[in-house]
């Protein structure tokens, strides 16, 4: 039905939403009901956030970290999407240390003519069956020679990960370490800064 006032029907969309403004009671009730409809809505729907650490590893191509020179590609491992949002403050547990420098130790030992296969094998105890495959796919000569430095730094730690900056002669390796039924494993690798 058509609506017919000699004020047309500009005027009723006008007297409709002026409603709330004719009284404070009647912007009271639309200011109520509105939010009532904005917390049942928000109840009501889905949240479309996903949790970043969770996500899966990358599985792209990316240039080896350890050696600039060579531009060897190496597949993904980098620590991108592994590392926390909010920076953590706690201290590493000592046992997640401890694989750091051991790892490290055992990636920076490469005897002249070691096939890839038996330098990733030196590092198997330390590495997730995860990251296992990518150790084996870097050419050893392509590590720098050098040996640990110093004390490994802790970057950040958190419920289930631990991430290490571990310094070596040759650079600073930042590993990602996470708990594992054998002990701490490394589960991402790349060169600091």
């Amino acid at each position: 039905m058509p609506i017919r006032t000699h004020r047309g029907r500009a005027a009723v969309y006008r007297s409709f939403w002026g409603w709330p403004l004719r009284s404070p009671t009647h912007l009271a009730g639309a200011v109520l009901l509105l939010s009532i409809f904005a917390v049942g809505l928000g109840l009501v729907l889905p949240s479309g956030g996903h949790d970043p650490a969770t996500a899966a590893p990358s599985s792209r191509t990316r240039v080896n970290q350890f050696d600039p020179a060579s531009r060897a590609a190496v597949p993904g491992t980098g620590l991108g999407n592994l590392v926390p949002s909010t920076p953590q403050s706690a201290q590493a547990p000592a046992e997640a240390l401890s694989t750091a420098v051991s790892w490290v130790d055992a990636f920076l030992t490469v005897p002249d003519g070691i096939t890839s296969a038996r330098w990733a094998e030196q590092m198997r105890p330390y590495t997730t069956d995860e990251v296992f495959p990518v150790l084996l796919s870097v050419d050893p000569s392509n590590v720098p020679k050098g040996h640990v430095s110093g004390s490994p730094r802790t970057v950040s730690a958190g419920a289930g990960k631990a991430e290490v900056d571990v310094p070596t002669t040759a650079m600073v390796v930042r590993l990602l370490l996470v708990p594992t039924p054998s002990g701490w494993r490394v589960a991402g690798f790349d060169k600091a800064g």
